[in-house]
């Protein structure tokens, strides 16, 4: 079944009656009931460039009400980040909008990279309840009325991220044959529940931190799982529970004794119940805590029983001996059998038996076959101490397409298969975990989907480390132009084939960056650094003379985080910004703003009178036509400057502000009597520069 099952998303309270987790209620019929969680806290505490500090407990749950308002936070971000029509939040396509809700989680709280699994595990799960929330307020009951595929005023009106789209495919689903099936499958699984609880979210948790207030022990899983069906009263919600809490009283005393001893997973509750423990949730525990954790079992290993991903990763090394074969000029047929090492075919083990050696890693195709793989480092963010972080070295078959499955689910456009030949890390968890492996040490050999903006290939600065060739100047032969300075050039055909290097665009130094501003230099540095995406912004005549697009690359990014000279795009973001602020006020009835690019001396070697004669009629050409009493703001940059001049063509004057407190430039004094002039022609002539 699927792990996403809508109709089966939460513990019991009663045998067939599912308790809602983490998300809000809805009542289509009644206004005056719980709006969707926004969590104005959350917002005012990041305002402040602050984080909210949350305490774990030995099982990595949160305590207290910062862990309260993590799970509510996680909730926000769920509804927001999460398509509502996603069938399995294991999805490779949902991992770019999983590293959001990670990012946005650690901006407002201090968890550190071991709770990320935790994290995401419980988004999947409040997305989970809320689509059960939208289906039984809104869907179940009409779903086979015609107006259920249009979103219902309340949706429209709570929840502005969900599309028409969204929502139309989120009914198509439900309508589906593979929906109906699994929601009956999921309802004969509800009949089966014998024990319900009372609690309500996070019971376990919340019931676990109040025993260990009052005794300053944590409860025993016994007692919390009786505490759970405990009513408020003081009485047991079932005579089923009472004979239970008989039993388990007499087991204790066996326990005391010496007659009976908990060995794993057999302790007093398990004995009780009569049942083993199921290999998923642990009962008397919180849906987070693992057997593995709790009991400290050790894992026992795992076998890889997919056929089509054996037979990929036969295939894959295959592939690499033949290249490695190819490259250094060697007969397979005649490597010795003691050299060889063992074959495919004794492969039995999905951990280290496929594990390549440096050498194999650091070897590349020079002209690489349609999908053969090419040497690559792997990343992981690394968003609580800035940047990203080296894991692995492993192979990246670039020419997989999205339809591609790798342990059973589909690829996914931003995804790369790659396969894991040297770890750095062993411990650091996989961006896309799978069935079978969660880390970097125990997906050694095997297959995953990977990032394509976390893998970067490494063949080329690889190649220039052989032997037999010599390593590229990055100065493009600058030694080499030296040497022939002062002599008569012949023939010069291979400087002239020779092209300077490209400077390399900087790195971020995240150790020195801000917290607030690490999300934003991990995307530039990830997405806009080496394939030179932009942000395009349309203008939509926010500025005078001015209504082309603003196009953000990674250096206006760069500059404006490391304190830099801010770029003219850089600052009529901000201009935009702040006229929209205008508007909301009515202040933009009052100013107007002067597109910097009309009047700083951007260009050069050029007559400077010419010059600054054409960016004075370019003012006079937006001041002729002024109404009464407005002003007009004009950034102006004198050189690695920027200073604000203020225009109030009505009363004669300008005004600047400068930072630095000093008078600017001549050629911003320039411009402004040439305007003065100007304006003289019609009367209304600019007095001073004050």
């Amino acid at each position: 079944m699927s792990q996403d099952h809508d109709e089966e998303c939460s513990t019991q309270t009663e045998v067939g009656k599912p308790r809602r987790t983490n998300s809000p209620k809805f009542n289509p019929d009644e206004d005056g009931k719980r709006r969707a969680t926004i969590m104005t806290r959350v917002h005012q505490v990041r305002t402040r460039g602050q984080r909210i500090e949350v305490s774990f407990d030995a099982k990595g749950q949160p305590l207290g009400k910062s862990g309260d308002e993590l799970q509510s936070w996680i909730g926000v971000l769920a509804r927001e980040h999460i398509p509502i029509w996603i069938s399995d939040f294991r999805s490779a396509d949902l991992a770019p909008r999983k590293e959001l809700v990670w990012m946005e989680v650690v901006t407002s709280f201090t968890v550190d990279e071991s709770h990320k699994r935790q994290v995401l595990k419980s988004c999947g799960e409040s997305a989970k309840g809320f689509r059960y929330d939208l289906y039984q307020a809104f869907v179940r009951d009409h779903i086979d009325e015609e107006n259920v595929w249009q979103r219902p005023p309340k949706v429209v009106h709570n929840y502005p991220t969900i599309t028409q789209e969204d929502w139309e495919k989120f009914i198509q689903y439900r309508r589906s044959p593979e929906f109906k099936r699994l929601s009956e499958q999921g309802s004969e699984i509800r009949k089966k529940s014998k024990y319900g609880s009372t609690g309500g979210r996070d019971g376990y948790r919340k019931c676990d931190q109040a025993h260990f207030e009052k005794t300053g022990k944590y409860a025993e899983r016994y007692e919390r799982w009786l505490d759970m069906r405990v009513k408020p009263d003081g009485q047991f919600k079932k005579e089923e529970f009472k004979n239970i809490a008989e039993t388990i009283e007499d087991i204790t005393q066996q326990e005391t004794q010496g007659s009976f001893e908990s060995v794993g997973t057999e302790d007093i509750l398990t004995k009780a119940l009569g049942n083993a423990e199921h290999s998923g949730r642990i009962r008397g525990q919180s849906k987070f805590v693992k057997q593995s954790q709790y009991f400290n079992l050790v894992r026992p290993p795992r076998e890889k029983d997919d056929v089509q991903d054996m037979k990929l990763k036969i295939a894959a090394l295959e592939r690499t001996v033949q290249e490695l074969c190819a490259q250094h000029g060697i007969n397979r047929e005649t490597i010795p059998e003691e050299m060889a090492g063992p074959t495919v075919d004794q492969h039995n083990s999905f951990k280290a038996s496929c594990t390549m050696n440096e050498k194999e890693a650091g070897v590349s195709d020079p002209n690489p076959t349609p999908n053969a793989s090419k040497e690559c480092q792997l990343f992981i963010p690394d968003l609580v101490n800035g940047g990203v972080v080296l894991v692995a070295i492993g192979r990246a078959y670039m020419d997989c397409v999205p339809t591609d499955t790798v342990h059973g689910n589909p690829l996914g456009e931003e995804n790369v298969r790659v396969t894991i030949t040297v770890p750095k890390i062993n411990n650091a968890l996989l961006p896309i975990p799978t069935n079978e492996a969660t880390s970097i040490e125990e997906a050694v050999g095997g297959f995953v989907a990977w990032p394509k903006t976390l893998v970067v290939q490494t063949s080329f600065s690889q190649a220039s480390k052989c032997p037999n060739r010599a390593p590229q100047r990055e100065a493009g032969g600058s030694k080499r132009t030296k040497k022939r300075a002062g002599r008569n050039k012949l023939k010069s055909q291979p400087e002239v084939e020779q092209q300077p290097a490209q400077e390399e665009p900087p790195s971020f130094d995240f150790d020195n960056i801000s917290f607030e501003l690490r999300p934003l230099a991990f995307y530039a540095q990830s997405s806009m650094r080496d394939d030179g995406t932009q942000i395009i912004c349309p203008q939509q005549h926010f500025v005078m003379g001015d209504d082309m697009p603003i196009y953000i690359g990674f250096e206006d990014v760069y500059h404006f985080i490391t304190f830099k000279e801010i770029s003219a795009n850089s600052i009529m973001i901000y201009i935009r910004y702040l006229v929209e602020c205008c508007a909301r006020t009515g202040m933009d009835q009052r100013f107007e703003f002067i597109s910097p690019g009309l009047v700083s001396p951007v260009q050069q070697n050029v007559d400077r009178a010419t010059y600054v004669r054409e960016r004075a009629d370019n003012i006079l050409w937006i001041l002729r036509n002024a109404p009464k009493g407005k002003r007009f703001l004009m950034p102006y940059n004198s050189g690695q400057h920027w200073i604000l001049a203020v225009i109030d063509p009505w009363d004669d004057s300008v005004m600047y502000f400068n930072p630095l407190g000093n008078e600017p430039g001549d050629d911003f004094k320039d411009l402004i009597t040439t305007v003065g002039w100007k304006r003289n022609e019609t009367a209304t002539q600019l007095a001073d520069v004050d």
